[in-house]
């Protein structure tokens, strides 16, 4: 084999390990970069979550008030506790917060679909980034440079030495 070959199958050798180390190192940067995202969508979660129950304890604590405030103003006008208007104005103001309550579950709900919705197709952009990654790698290893240097070594004396030649096939 003349020294010249030799140089450029090494070379050609050389750039697709360097192509192997940039394909790895660039899937391990995807999969960081996944974990990020992941892990900023679970923390929002948690905080729609929290949010979720911040807001019913303080409208049950409203609640609660507007219920002793109601008790107080009945009870200043003479009314009686259990009456027919005392009993209508505290059914109200719990049908109100109830209602309050369910639309702010509905929203948490929603809240959850989005957040997983985006984790789906952060999903599905980091196995796209990765398979394109890989088609590149197969594409650039099969069909690149390294592939003339081995049909070039094919026809060597070496080649047909060490019985890689297309002859001894």
């Amino acid at each position: 084999m003349e020294p010249i070959t030799a140089f450029l199958l090494s070379m050609q050798a050389a750039g697709a390990i360097t192509s192997i180390w940039s394909a790895n190192s660039a899937q391990k940067t995807i999969q960081q970069g996944r974990q990020l995202e992941k892990a900023a969508i679970d923390m929002n979660l948690e905080a729609a979550n929290y949010e979720y129950q911040e807001a019913s304890l303080a409208s049950m604590q409203e609640l609660r008030q507007n219920l002793a405030n109601q008790a107080v103003m009945q009870a200043a006008r003479g009314n009686r506790a259990g009456t027919e208007g005392t009993v209508g104005a505290v059914q109200k103001s719990i049908s109100s917060q109830g209602a309050d309550q369910q639309a702010r579950r509905m929203n948490l709900l929603a809240r959850e679909a989005e957040l997983r919705a985006a984790d789906v197709m952060s999903g599905m952009h980091t196995l796209k980034s990765e398979t394109e990654l890989g088609r590149k790698l197969a594409t650039d290893i099969i069909s690149g440079p390294a592939t003339y240097g081995l049909r070039e070594f094919g026809k060597t004396d070496l080649a047909h030495k060490w019985g890689f030649s297309k002859a001894s096939s």
